[in-house]
Formats: C-alpha cells, sequence, structure tokens
C-alpha cells in the first residue's frame, strides 16, 4: 500500500527504526530502537545486514513485527533485504523515502539488493512492504541529491505520457503521484520482473556500471546510461533521429555527459538482466529487452 501524508515520528514509537546517521540528525530521530545504517551504497553489504539481522534478534523482533526504514534508496534495499531473510520474512516493512529518487522509484515495488565485489545490485530479493510518502522531506535535500532524483524522472517521462505531460519543469506532488502511479501499475502486472517490468531497467545497464566505475550517485549514473543506451537504440533502427536527438538533448542539458569507456561496457557483463544471450539492454522507444554481444557494445559505442 502506497500513502501519501505527513510524517510524524510518533506514529512509530512502537515500531523498530532504521535510517542513517544524516537523517538521525535532521529528523531528531534517535532512541533504542532506533539502528544507524552508513550512509550511501556502504550499507549496502553482507556485513552490515548481518549486524542489523543481530539487532532484530537483540532487539526481539519476532513474527509481524514491524520495521520502519527511513531513507534513501541505499536505505531502503538493505533493510529490505535483511526484512526479507531474517525469520524467513515473517516482519512487516514500512519505507519512508527521504529522497526524490527513493519517493518516485526505489521505495515502490518491493525489490532489495547488496553490492558484491564492485558490482551493483548483484544479489537481491523480493520484499512486499508498505511505503509512506511525504513529500516535504524535499525540502531537506541538496543540490545533487534532488539533481540524482531528476536522473530517474526523466525515465518515467520517457516511458509515461502521462508523467512527462505534468512535468513542467518542477517536481511537484502532482509528478511524484504520476510516477509512483506509473510504477505501481507495472509491478502489479509484473511483480517479480519476468516480463513488462524489465521496462524500468531502461538506462540501467550501462548505469551502473558507469555508477560504479566512476563513483557516481545513481541518478547520475542513469542519465548517463539512458544517454547512450538511448545512442545505441538509434544505431540499431530502433528508435528515430528526432526521438535520438530530442531525449539525448533532454539528458544532457542537465547532467554532465561522461565519456563512455571500456571498462563501463566490460562491467555491463555482470548486470543481473544477462543470460546467455548476451548483454541485456532495455532500449526506446519500444523499449523492448535486446541482447547484445561485448563486441557488438564496443563496436557501437567506443
Amino acid at each position: 500500500m502506497i500513502t501519501f501524508k505527513k510524517f510524524d515520528l510518533s506514529d512509530y514509537k512502537d515500531c523498530l527504526i532504521v535510517t542513517d546517521k544524516k537523517i538521525a540528525e535532521i529528523y531528531s530521530i534517535y532512541g533504542s530502537n532506533v539502528y544507524l545504517l552508513p550512509q550511501g551504497e556502504q550499507a549496502k553489504s553482507f556485513r552490515q545486514v548481518h549486524d542489523l539481522c543481530q539487532w532484530f534478534l537483540i532487539r526481539n523482533l519476532n513474527k509481524g513485527g514491524n520495521v520502519v526504514a527511513i531513507g534513501g534508496g541505499s536505505i531502503g534495499d538493505t533493510v529490505g533485504f535483511a526484512c526479507s531473510i531474517y525469520k524467513r520474512g515473517s516482519v512487516r516493512l514500512t519505507h519512508i523515502p527521504t529522497t526524490l529518487l527513493a519517493q518516485i522509484d526505489s521505495s515502490i515495488g518491493g525489490k532489495t539488493a547488496l553490492d558484491i565485489n564492485g558490482v551493483k545490485n548483484a544479489v537481491g530479493t523480493f520484499f512486499k512492504a508498505d511505503t509512506v510518502i511525504d513529500v516535504n522531506f524535499l525540502k531537506t535535500l541538496d543540490v545533487k541529491q534532488t539533481k540524482s532524483g531528476m536522473g530517474e524522472l526523466i525515465k518515467y517521462r520517457m516511458l509515461s505520457d502521462d508523467v512527462n505531460g505534468k512535468f513542467n519543469g518542477e517536481v511537484t506532488e502532482q509528478v511524484i503521484k504520476a510516477c509512483v502511479e506509473f510504477k505501481q501499475s507495472v509491478c502489479e502486472l509484473d511483480p517479480f520482473d519476468q516480463n513488462v517490468r524489465k521496462k524500468l531497467n531502461f538506462g540501467h545497464t550501462l548505469g551502473h556500471s558507469m555508477e560504479i566505475d566512476h563513483d557516481l550517485q545513481h541518478g547520475f549514473a542513469v542519465a548517463n546510461g539512458m544517454y547512450y543506451e538511448t545512442k545505441l537504440a538509434y544505431k540499431l533502427n530502433k528508435c528515430s533521429k528526432e526521438y535520438c536527438e530530442h531525449w539525448t538533448k533532454v539528458i544532457a542539458d542537465m547532467f554532465k555527459i561522461l565519456p563512455i569507456d571500456v571498462s563501463d561496457v566490460m562491467l555491463s557483463q555482470h548486470d543481473k538482466k544477462n543470460s546467455d544471450n548476451g548483454i541485456c539492454f532495455v532500449l526506446p522507444d519500444n523499449f523492448d529487452e535486446t541482447y547484445l554481444t561485448l563486441e557488438q557494445v564496443l563496436d557501437i559505442l567506443c
């Protein structure tokens, strides 16, 4: 269930709360029922999950107990993963996303993920959770965090005419709701990412590689991934020249586009969507799956 309402910490006094130090300081989230994870991708490791599950045990979290994850995508991914395996996933989880990226994307749909050996989201699970969205959290974001969320927002603009039509240059609650409703509708049709939901991975094959390789924030990396994957689609005659020029300009006007290199493409061989058919890309303008060999990608982009 997804709810839009004002965040009130007192609503969760009987829950176990997991957040990070920065968010705890901003919103005065302290107490014996609060656990602090590292900020960003450092949270997404088996060590952090082990320590969090150990804390769940110490706090006597039992079947049906309530856990609340307050933070951005990394907090949601890590807490979601821990909840999905703790006592075989018998606890209840509520996401309270505090970033634009988490509100429109990562807190919706039940995916969890950890990073391994420099590979983004190499392991993960599906775990059903509720989401409470308070757009007032966005007022505390710095420019870089807001801009990172705009990377995913461009993705939804390209995927949904409704989202694109509602966007007039500003991030409004109406725009956020349009993104949420679109993603929720797709996930309801395909909860385990077997077919239509895969379109939401647009920009992420190369984006995840560039995120790790260039130490980028997620939205910046996805923007670069969408830029190059749209170019790739045009080279493969999957979209028109006009479509390619329009959207690559939209992306480049907002984000610095980094030169793509061989190491970025090499890392994409570890993408979780890949199969024996090759490296999997979700390409516009139909956002269908396309499998290419490493050599093909290198030849087109590098």
